[in-house]
């Protein structure tokens, strides 16, 4: 039966692979470079878009490269202190070089569901991961290297669905995890079923740390009627005991989530405030304020009292969060707001809009013979399509509307032109090609880089999904 299920969604899964992307076009998450303000990354519904000048101009890259499906896909991602780009793909780790344009997978996480990424803002090159296959536990893993090699930290955690990873920002020691443990429990009298599977109630778990990873206190969190799982958001820079987490519910509850306060590790909770689809939180840098955004219609609130309670500022859709030293980021839903990604310099009173759509002409400059130079400008029909870009809601800029990087029609051997490129192809998820491959000695790549190999991983990532939010 488990068989025939994987070879049902398989089958799904190719046919579910088109051109266009299948849904509508958001940012999702905002990553910093740890050291660099110029350097800012998000992660869209096609990839990614990528300022090198502080948010003045954006490029873009295809989620091709990196393995992820855009369709279906919201991967967790991270920047190193090198300039390199993580993203958590149901596949594994995809790791870009540092200048954005090529891409690996580590082998210690290749073929696992990265579900969570996060590093230290005083030791960015220390990062730290939540991983499944899909059969074993979840586990934890840590990379003392910017994301380039990996090992297993603790035990694996063998009941609890393990959804978020925090370090504390003043005390390493400091590890959360947390996640809850799904409805459906077998109880068992003298070996033989007590009456078979038996129904129980949901339970949600905060997991606490004090020996950097190797044991956790496991502290349950109770959940509402209606409530799904734990996440957490942020913990309090300045006091590894304060912890702000969102308890979950499903994307078509039209209820309101649950902010909630611990200020002694776990041990109690208090709610600090409620929103439509919590999508993000973060603490200022001292600890006295912290903002919480919601992606239906609730918007923006901020706290005042460090993180007890919290007043909404914007009533925007706002699918993502972002906070550095005095500036608070945003995303906002551009369909229904008119802009995509909002700055505030005054604590969320104001927003400077900072990215519309219509802006994103330009692939990231990568050379020709690379991942991104060679398996994006494929997809740029579909961003196209995606943006309305062709729509004449814009000017289009110098050369026409291309997608692609300005060497993108010839290969250079030592300062020699090779010759022009192959022409657009067709594409699929995995980034590979079904055309001529790149001329040969220009050290093209013919298929994209980590993306290569996704397709097996599609039946998995359904299941997954099924499983984690069932």
């Amino acid at each position: 039966m488990r068989l025939a299920f994987f070879s049902l969604l398989a089958l799904l899964s190719i046919a579910s692979v088109a051109h266009a992307h299948g849904r509508p076009p958001f940012l999702g998450e905002i990553a910093f470079h740890p050291t660099d303000p110029d350097v800012i990354v998000v992660r869209a519904t096609w990839g990614l878009v990528i300022s090198d000048d502080g948010g003045e101009t954006w490029g873009w890259s295809c989620a091709a490269v990196t393995g992820a499906d855009p369709t279906r896909e919201n991967p967790p991602i991270l920047v190193t202190p090198s300039g390199a780009v993580l993203l958590g793909t149901f596949g594994g780790l995809a790791r870009s070089s540092t200048d954005r344009c090529q891409y690996e997978r580590p082998a210690a996480l290749d073929g696992q569901f990265i579900i969570d990424l996060y590093a230290r803002p005083d030791d960015p090159g220390v990062v730290w991961a939540v991983a499944t296959s899909g059969v074993d536990p979840d586990s934890v893993w840590r990379s003392d290297d910017e994301g380039a090699t990996w090992a297993m930290v603790g035990d694996p955690i063998d009941d609890i669905l393990v959804e978020r990873v925090r370090v504390a920002p003043s005390d390493a020691s400091r590890v959360y995890l947390s996640g809850a443990i799904p409805v459906m429990s077998i109880r068992y009298d003298g070996g033989v079923p007590d009456g078979g599977p038996t129904t129980t109630e949901r339970t949600g778990w905060l997991l606490r740390s004090d020996d950097a990873g190797e044991t956790y206190e496991r502290l349950e969190v109770p959940l509402l009627e209606g409530e799904r799982n734990v996440h957490l958001l942020a913990v309090d820079p300045t006091d590894p005991d304060r912890v702000l987490v969102r308890l979950t519910k499903r994307t078509i509850d039209p209820t309101e989530e649950r902010v909630l306060l611990t200020e002694d590790a776990g041990d109690t909770w208090t709610t600090a405030a409620t929103g439509r689809q919590i999508s993000g939180g973060a603490f200022s840098d001292d600890g006295s304020s912290a903002w919480v955004t919601a992606r239906v219609v609730d918007g923006l609130f901020r706290s005042t009292d460090a993180g007890r309670s919290f007043t909404q500022v914007q009533r925007l859709s706002m699918p993502c969060l972002g906070v550095r030293g005095d500036e608070v980021w945003v995303c906002v839903d551009e369909l229904a707001d008119g802009y995509a990604l909002g700055r505030s310099t005054d604590a969320g009173d104001a927003l400077t809009e900072m990215l519309e759509f219509s802006e994103i002409y330009d692939l990231i400059e990568c050379s020709r013979c690379t991942d991104v130079g060679f398996v994006c400008p494929m997809w740029y029909p579909d961003l196209a399509y995606d943006l309305r870009l062709d729509g004449g809601s814009a000017e289009l800029p110098d050369g026409g509307v291309t997608g692609a990087p300005r060497d993108a029609g010839i290969c250079i051997e030592d300062g020699v032109d090779a010759g022009p490129g192959p022409p657009p192809m067709d594409g699929g998820m995995d980034g590979g090609t079904t055309g001529e491959p790149p001329p040969e000695g220009c050290g093209c790549r013919a298929a994209g880089g980590a993306g290569a190999g996704l397709a097996p991983w599609l039946a998995m990532a359904a299941l997954l999904w099924t499983r984690r939010r069932g």
